[in-house]
C-alpha cells in the first residue's frame, strides 16, 4: 500500500511540476512576444531596398512569432481546460491534433522567415557600412547631412534586426519544443 501511495504522490508531484514548468514557459513566451511587439512597433524603414528587405523579413518573422505565441497559449489553455476564476467553461472544446499540427506548420513558416532574415543580414550590414563610409567622406555640408540621416536610418534597421533576432530564435525554439511535446503526448494518448 505504501508503494502505491508513494507512486501516486510521485506522479502527482511530477504532473504539478510539469504543469508549473509549462506555465513558466508560457509566461516567458508572453514576455518575449511583448518585447518583439515593442520592437516591431518602433521599426521604421530606411528607404534602402537591401536594408529594408532585411528589416522587413525580421518584422514579418516577429509578427509570426507573436501570432504563434498567442495561438500556442490559447490552444494550451483549451487543452488543459484552464479555469477562469475557478469556473470551468464547458463550451470550450479541446483542440484537435490537426490544430496542433497546423500550429506546428505555422512555426515552421516562422523559422523559414527567420532564416530568410539572417540570410539577408550580411548584405544589409555591408550596405550600412558603405552608406556610413560614404556619409563620412562627403565634403559638401548639405549632402553630408542628408547622407548622415540615411546612414542613421540604415543603422537603425540593422540594430532592430540585431535586437529582434535573438529573441526570435529563443521564442521559435521554445514554440517548437512545446508543440512537439504536446503532439507527442496526444499521439501517445490515442495509442493507449
Amino acid at each position: 500500500m505504501k508503494k502505491i501511495l508513494f507512486a501516486a504522490l510521485a506522479f502527482m508531484t511530477f504532473g504539478f511540476a510539469s504543469a508549473q514548468t509549462i506555465k513558466e514557459d508560457l509566461t516567458k513566451s508572453q514576455e518575449r512576444a511583448a518585447k518583439l511587439q515593442k520592437l516591431v512597433d518602433g521599426y521604421q524603414a530606411s528607404g534602402n531596398a537591401n536594408i529594408d528587405g532585411y528589416g522587413n523579413s525580421v518584422r514579418e518573422a516577429a509578427a509570426l512569432a507573436i501570432s504563434n505565441s498567442e495561438q500556442l497559449e490559447n490552444l494550451y489553455k483549451r487543452q488543459i481546460g484552464e479555469t477562469v476564476d475557478g469556473v470551468t467553461d464547458v463550451t470550450v472544446k479541446k483542440p484537435t491534433l490537426d490544430e496542433w499540427v497546423n500550429l506546428s506548420t505555422s512555426i515552421t513558416g516562422e523559422g523559414a522567415k527567420i532564416k530568410e532574415a539572417t540570410d539577408k543580414a550580411k548584405d544589409a550590414g555591408e550596405e550600412v557600412k558603405n552608406i556610413t563610409q560614404s556619409a563620412s567622406s562627403e565634403k559638401n555640408p548639405m549632402k553630408a547631412a542628408k547622407a548622415a540621416k540615411a546612414a542613421k536610418a540604415a543603422t537603425s534597421v540593422v540594430e532592430f534586426g540585431n535586437e529582434a533576432t535573438p529573441i526570435l530564435l529563443e521564442e521559435s525554439a521554445a514554440q517548437v519544443k512545446a508543440v512537439g511535446e504536446i503532439i507527442k503526448t496526444l499521439q501517445s494518448g490515442s495509442n493507449l
